[in-house]
């Protein structure tokens, strides 16, 4: 609807507006009925309230004012109320773009800091019509929706590479790709196109670094990132953390980053491979072998490939591990459970115990995201 379209009001004598506004809460509980997108009119002794669109409410309302106010409801042009702020991108584009193209608006996106990242899907009718015109619109949407988003980039691939790092193409707003995100009373600083960093996480960092983790443990962070484990896990205990990866812009976010952050323990970070640390020279992985407490191993995609480094640095005397996968539907978590258990028996490891298997969430239609935190020991310790 625009400044032209015909909008309902309500009409009553300014003396019943705040008579009206505590009957309508009293009778109706939360259902609204005020159109907070259009502007309230004043006229002589009468106010006029703009209604939503709902043709079932505004009968009810009808009804209502006309037995107890002695008012009626009129047809008007609307005009819109510039600082209203949509509470939802449908409700932000639904008089915007043609309806046929509604359901292709994205029912989420990320944001990162003051970036939002968002994709479409190649089947919507969005991809294959007025192709940068909608997505655009789309973009400077998001942005009026969410108040401290000032960029906005378009998925251009899905995640790929050793570095789990996905292309961008700004759609609105300022063409910068390093921002502050806020987690869990923590600050990362980060770069979207530079760096891998999940929002969709935050419960999960929120959930480790809650644990009744024991003061001093050894831990080590096998895929740090910029290190959003690593710091909520120090932030809240003293323990002492060997961040590794291998992408060395997150490696110099994750220095950065533990100087951000007012930590209780310590982290000490590495910018390598962690299957290095298995190569008999090198001495960061003589000095770890066989002293870890609790791993962190949030590589979902391959994390299993790197069970052999896990079961060398951890204690052979049985330690945690927090297991991350992608593994298909259904029965996602039986399925990780074979296939971890097959793996450590192959390394003469087994599990003693597990605490928690979950869904973290559903990744795709076809593959749920895991965790698995267990304990496992050497079979000969």
């Amino acid at each position: 609807m625009n400044n032209k379209a015909e909008t309902k009001f309500i009409k009553l004598k300014k003396k019943d507006a705040q008579q009206f506004i505590k009957s309508l809460k009293n009778k109706f509980k939360n259902v609204q009925f005020i159109n907070q997108k259009y502007k309230i009119f004043y006229e002589n002794d009468y106010i006029l309230f703009p209604l939503v669109e709902n043709r079932e409410l505004i009968e009810k309302l009808t009804d209502f004012v006309k037995i107890y106010f002695n008012s009626k409801v009129i047809s008007k042009k609307g005009l819109l109320n510039l600082n209203y702020k949509n509470h939802s991108l449908h409700e932000a584009l639904k008089d915007i773009i043609p309806e046929k193209y509604l359901d292709s608006i994205p029912h989420s996106y990320d944001i990162i800091g003051d970036i939002a990242i968002v994709g479409f899907s190649e089947n919507s009718l969005i991809c294959h019509t007025q192709y940068n015109t909608y997505k655009k619109i789309i973009a400077k949407a998001i942005i009026n929706v969410n108040k401290n988003v000032i960029s906005v980039f378009e998925k251009k691939s899905e995640i790929e590479g050793t570095y789990r790092l996905r292309k961008l193409a700004l759609l609105a707003g300022e063409n910068k790709s390093e921002t502050i995100h806020k987690e869990n009373n923590c600050v990362f600083k980060l770069d979207v196109k530079q760096t891998y960093f999940s929002p969709r996480l935050v419960f999960e960092r929120r959930r480790i670094s809650s644990l009744n983790i024991k003061k001093n443990e050894v831990i080590v962070d096998m895929f740090a990132g910029v290190g959003p484990f690593s710091i909520q896990i120090t932030k809240l205990n003293n323990v002492k953390i060997y961040a590794f990866d291998v992408n060395p812009r997150s490696y110099q976010y994750l220095k950065e980053n533990f100087e951000l952050n007012k930590l209780k323990g310590k982290i000490i970070p590495f910018n390598m491979n962690v299957k290095d640390l298995l190569d008999p020279k090198n001495q960061i992985g003589k000095t770890l072998y066989n002293k870890a407490d609790r791993m962190i191993m949030n590589l979902p995609e391959k994390a299993i490939d790197f069970i052999n480094t896990a079961c060398y640095l951890l204690k052979n005397s049985g330690g945690i591990l927090h297991f991350y996968h992608f593994s298909e539907k259904p029965n996602s978590l039986e399925k990780t459970k074979e296939i971890l258990k097959n793996e450590l028996v192959k390394l003469n490891w087994t599990i003693e115990k597990i605490f928690i298997s979950k869904v973290v969430k559903s990744y795709s239609p076809e593959v749920d995201l895991v965790v698995l935190d267990l304990k496992i020991k050497f079979l000969n310790s």
